[in-house]
């Protein structure tokens, strides 16, 4: 196992106390700022490090199919996981009485959204692996990953005050707009890696069809050029 994947794997192991530090302070009124502020940190510090393990396996030149797989699936759970625990363990009574009385359904539809979108993105990247094409990244899709991951680190931290509550409900909502968009914007962009391989032969023929007529004229033009002197002689 290369040292990236080990960082990979390292992030992977770190989603447990995070999401168990979180579950403690939502159940121990008694510890709940302190507990929340340390998921919070733990969680920080797994999105924060998202680039490190990529940036040593490029560096050192020991990308692996493991750590290509285990990389995004490190992000996508524990963003996943931190979604359903935030709807799940939301508490109204320590929000002001003005909050939006339907924020938490808006969080749970977007998170649901947010899952969709991650599927079919990996599903589309898989067929593109099968058919042997490389798609580029998209820096909407980083950006989306950054406000995702602030807004739920903000969340996190929702019921302590309300600016909190407010700022990471913002830039989740944001953050959730942008995936869904960005996954789009994808899938339109690399639209060929569902183009049927039967349907294709048709056009390239048809593309190759021109060409060999104009090269069959240009082939007549030369057999013209030389033959008439010969019959002058």
């Amino acid at each position: 196992m290369t040292l990236a994947t080990k960082i990979t794997v390292a992030r992977i192991v770190l989603i447990v106390p995070t999401v168990a530090l979180y579950i403690a302070g939502m159940l121990a009124e008694s510890l709940y700022l302190p507990l929340l502020i340390t998921s919070c940190v733990l969680f920080a510090v797994l999105c924060s490090t998202d680039f490190v393990d990529g940036h040593i396996a490029r560096k050192t030149g020991t990308v692996s199919a493991l750590g290509k797989f285990l990389d995004p699936l490190a992000d996508k759970i524990v963003i996943v996981v931190m979604l359903f625990l935030i709807v799940f363990f939301r508490d109204f009574s320590l929000a002001p009485a003005g909050v939006f009385p339907y924020d938490i359904l808006v969080i749970a539809l977007l998170g649901g959204l947010i899952l969709t979108r991650e599927l079919t993105v990996s599903i589309f990247r898989a067929i593109a692996a099968s058919k042997g094409l490389v798609l580029a990244a998209d820096i909407y899709g980083k950006i989306k990953t950054v406000l995702l991951d602030v807004g739920v680190a903000f969340l996190i931290l929702g019921g302590v005050h309300e600016v909190i509550m407010y700022i990471g409900e913002i830039v989740f909502y944001l953050g959730a707009v942008l995936t869904v968009y960005s996954g789009l914007r994808y899938m339109v962009k690399n639209k060929h890696v569902l183009a049927d391989a039967t349907a294709a032969e048709p056009a390239k023929s048809a593309e190759a069809a021109p060409a060999a007529a104009d090269s069959d004229a240009d082939d007549d033009s030369a057999n013209d050029g030389v033959d008439a002197p010969m019959s002058e002689k």
